[in-house]
């Protein structure tokens, strides 16, 4: 059994995270180089998760299945979405008008069976059996759910409910890693024999014209089992919020070819971690190694991503730990492309999105400058006086005691509140900025991880 030496806290805050005896992984987006088939992309820079984010809002007027005209390929994917109820009717409906709108094959599960509005929900728990579930504490807020019924007071009375073995954890949270294997099992079982199966999480954006233009690449006879590379105890997993994407091959190898392999899990999922991450090293066994696709298949928002040279040109599939008004965001972007039916690269994601949102200087906010420390700096505007007499200098950020610049990342970056009084301000240098971007060179046609053939878009003959 791949069993812990220890289970990590919670990751419901955004940032997961196990500790050894003497050793502490950054889990989330901790993309190191990997060897495996295709091309591994490696920044870097380390990039992290971030939260409390400022809640933008659209501007979009129109309906966002406009956005679904000239899209075709759908027929050959199908995407489940993993949730719980104490946060489905808050993230689904948003998720579904956005970034699900195109999508005709979509499956949600969860840990209580549902419906949100004409959509139905699953529970990827109810085939556990009794004698597992009854005596094991990490189920306790699924049997309470199942008391009350009501989603509404699911998210009222259990969001806030803990772990009772470690206070830190969310109980909604140790219930999740139950799910991934029995997931798998369950689509394959409602839909089967589909080309690809993106699994992603409620907090998870699809860019559907990438996503289409990649599988087009893909050999979906092959045992193919591609995301986000992350790391425990050095073993390597696909980062679940991230989304991974399963051949139909792999699939059937698992959910067919060795039927049950869930239900021998079940009793060991106590005390293990992650979901994904003990899926990962099933897969392995089944002989199916974790192809890394990062940075197509991404972890940050639109606002945390730190754009950069060695990633600028590259296709994105995937955004994690998208709120509702990032969703929006992303929604509107997509609907005003003049191409529709093209991969969404890196470049155009800022040149058409996140440059707009970038403005001088920001008061309780951390841009995420971290490429270089200016000493001896004692206020925020000396800080910013610092960057412009580098000649290097994109963005810094002061944060009451350092200055801290970007001289090869750009990013907008997140909400910073105040503490002990200490606020944190952060600065960009938009006129270099602007003269970063023009020295990149044209992007051409768009590579994707590990891609095997040509493509109708990427021969011009759509």
């Amino acid at each position: 059994m791949f069993k812990m030496p220890l289970r990590p806290p919670s990751r419901s805050v955004g940032v997961r995270f196990i500790v050894g005896a003497v050793v502490l992984f950054a889990l989330i987006h901790l993309h190191l180089s990997y060897e495996g088939e295709g091309r591994v992309y490696q920044s870097t820079w380390r990039w992290r998760t971030g939260s409390d984010r400022e809640q933008n809002q659209s501007p979009y007027n129109g309906t966002f299945e406009e956005g679904c005209e000239g899209l075709t390929g759908f027929d050959r994917v199908v995407i489940t979405v993993k949730t719980g109820a104490t946060e489905a009717s808050k993230k689904i409906p948003t998720q579904l008008r956005t970034t699900l709108r195109c999508a005709p094959h979509v499956y949600i599960f969860s840990d209580m069976a549902q419906s949100i509005g004409q959509t139905q929900v699953y529970d990827s728990l109810d085939t556990i059996a009794p004698s597992i579930k009854d005596v094991n504490a990490d189920f306790d807020i699924y049997r309470k759910q199942q008391e009350l019924r009501d989603p509404e007071k699911i998210m009222t009375e259990l969001s806030d409910m803990r772990d009772s073995r470690m206070k830190d954890d969310l109980a909604a949270w140790t219930l999740d890693k139950y799910k991934n294997m029995h997931i798998i099992e369950k689509v394959w079982a409602l839909k089967p024999e589909m080309e690809w199966y993106m699994h992603i999480d409620a907090d998870t954006y699809v860019m559907w014209s990438s996503l289409i233009t990649w599988i087009q690449r893909l050999d979906p006879s092959k045992k193919s089992y591609m995301g986000s590379l992350a790391l425990i105890n050095d073993l390597p997993f696909g980062h679940g919020g991230s989304g991974y994407l399963m051949s139909r091959e792999a699939m059937r190898t698992f959910a067919v070819t060795n039927n049950g392999t869930a239900a021998k899990w079940d009793s060991k999922m106590h005390d293990e971690c992650c979901g994904d991450w003990v899926l990962a090293q099933v897969l392995k066994e089944y002989k199916m190694d974790l192809k890394n696709s990062w940075p197509t298949i991404n972890g940050e928002t639109q606002s945390t991503i730190p754009f950069a040279e060695d990633h600028w040109c590259q296709p994105l599939v995937t955004l994690h730990h998208i709120t509702s008004p990032e969703a929006e965001q992303l929604g509107s972007f997509e609907a005003k492309r003049k191409d529709k039916s093209s991969p969404v690269t890196y470049e155009e994601l800022f040149n058409n999105l996140v440059s707009d949102l970038i403005p001088d200087q920001l008061a309780d906010w951390d841009n995420l400058s971290k490429d270089g420390i200016v000493p001896n700096i004692a206020s925020a505007d000396a800080c910013a006086h610092a960057c412009q007499a580098n000649p290097k200098c994109l963005q810094s950020r002061y944060d009451g005691a350092e200055c801290t610049i970007g001289t090869k990342h750009i990013a907008l970056g997140k909400k910073h509140k105040p503490k002990d009084g200490v606020r944190w301000e952060s600065s960009w240098n938009k006129t270099r900025i602007a003269e970063w971007v023009q020295r990149q060179k044209p992007c051409g046609k768009p590579q994707f991880p590990h891609q095997e053939r040509p493509s109708k878009w990427l021969d011009g003959s759509r």
